[in-house]
């Protein structure tokens, strides 16, 4: 099967289709990448407040202010 086949495939599933293959297509991705798992949850474990970001600067880092706010 071709890429393009491939792609035009997964354009036509439903969406709730198209987010489980996501889903899928992520974990594979996540389980190809030595440790990723143990750092995930070092950092999901990490308490320390000195590395905690407030809700502005989430929003700021992922670029979702806009000017003014």
């Amino acid at each position: 099967m071709s890429f393009e086949t491939l792609k035009a495939q997964v354009q036509a599933l439903p969406a709730e289709a198209r987010q489980k293959l996501l889903a899928f297509l992520v974990t594979l991705q996540d389980a190809e990448q030595a440790g990723y798992a143990t750092k995930l949850a070092e950092k999901i474990d990490d308490s320390s407040p000195d590395r905690w970001l407030t809700a502005e600067q989430c929003e700021q880092r992922l670029g979702l202010l806009r000017d003014g706010q």
